[in-house]
């Protein structure tokens, strides 16, 4: 939400930053306000864990 306008902001851009962290760029419609929010991310809580809990193994000998 706006902190100005207590409006919903959308999300309009996430960048990573240092090694555990991304910074996401939200922006409100009404009253143009930016804000920036850096978030912690676990790698082992991506879209990457798909793979890693897949089917797919490596051939067997």
């Amino acid at each position: 939400m706006c902190p100005a306008c207590k409006r919903r902001m959308r999300l309009a851009r996430v960048a990573p930053r240092a090694q555990d962290l991304e910074e996401r760029t939200f922006e409100c419609s009404t009253c143009e306000r930016v804000e920036k929010v850096s978030f912690p991310v676990d790698p082992m809580k991506t879209d990457a864990v798909g793979w890693l809990a897949g089917e797919l193994r490596p051939p067997s000998k």
